[in-house]
């Protein structure tokens, strides 16, 4: 669980070069509103628990819930906003070890925490290097909902 997050200027350009491993930053809070739950529901995962408040009562959640693939989406959205990758980030080369811990509600304030486990010049694409994330997101609690690690293709300063 990443905990300590490096105090980062969101007006700052972030290369390759300038991230090491054990960087942590952390993002703005984002509450998700019930809105935002069903009109992602109703395009890419339309099951009754995150799209009718009745429906999602008798569900085994009990309540309306957001879809999985919504929240680490916003994971990505929410570390776009720190400013960290504006620059730098050419593609994501993949996700691992994608777990949802616990439900997303309606009104939960997430915020993601994200930390560079490790990184390497490509050896086939100059100016180009491997990152590899942890991505924890957060409820208002400081409960961790979803934890991933992404790998991404990252441009180099002098690249």
């Amino acid at each position: 669980m990443i905990h300590d997050t490096r105090k980062h200027d969101t007006n700052r350009d972030y290369y390759f070069d300038d991230l090491n491993p054990g960087d942590a930053f952390s993002s703005p809070r984002h509450v998700l509103t019930e809105q935002e739950l069903i009109e992602f529901a109703e395009k890419y995962d339309p099951q009754p628990f995150h799209l009718d408040r009745d429906a999602a009562k008798s569900s085994h959640f009990g309540g309306l819930v957001a879809g999985g693939f919504q929240t680490a989406a916003l994971a990505w959205a929410l570390a776009q906003r720190t400013g960290v990758f504006r620059k730098c980030s050419m593609a994501g080369i993949g996700i691992d070890g994608l777990q949802w811990r616990k439900p997303v509600w309606a009104g939960d304030a997430l915020t993601c925490r994200f930390e560079l486990l490790n990184k390497r010049v490509s050896s086939s694409r100059p100016g180009q290097g491997i990152a590899v994330w942890r991505f924890d997101v957060f409820n208002q609690r400081d409960e961790i909902v979803l934890t991933m690690q992404m790998t991404q293709l990252l441009k180099c300063r002098e690249a």
